[in-house]
């Protein structure tokens, strides 16, 4: 876990599939990631009041983030793009 190392706010149990979602970007772009999905854990811990709940909650909201922030950015990152459509064609599938 060479990304992960030094970031105390994640599950051990989740270790595996954050390593797998962070292998789709740049190194740069890994520390950054690490860094907002500790961020995000670390709040949705703090945030809930029944403690035996923080756990759970935390990995939710951090891997649900994570899980849409690879769908909505990974192909970007990685360089594929799509052609725009055509101003006024109508798309017929």
């Amino acid at each position: 876990m060479t990304c992960l190392v030094g970031v105390t706010v994640y599950c051990q149990a989740d270790a595996a599939w954050i390593q797998e979602q962070l292998q789709k970007f740049t190194v740069s772009a890994r520390h950054k990631i690490v860094a907002l999905y500790a961020d995000v854990y670390q709040a949705a811990w703090d945030e809930e009041p029944v403690s035996f709940k923080q756990e759970n909650r935390a990995r939710h909201e951090a891997n649900t983030r994570l899980r849409k922030f690879v769908e909505n950015h990974g192909k970007a990152l990685q360089g594929y793009t799509v052609e725009p459509p055509l101003a006024g064609k109508v798309n017929r599938s």
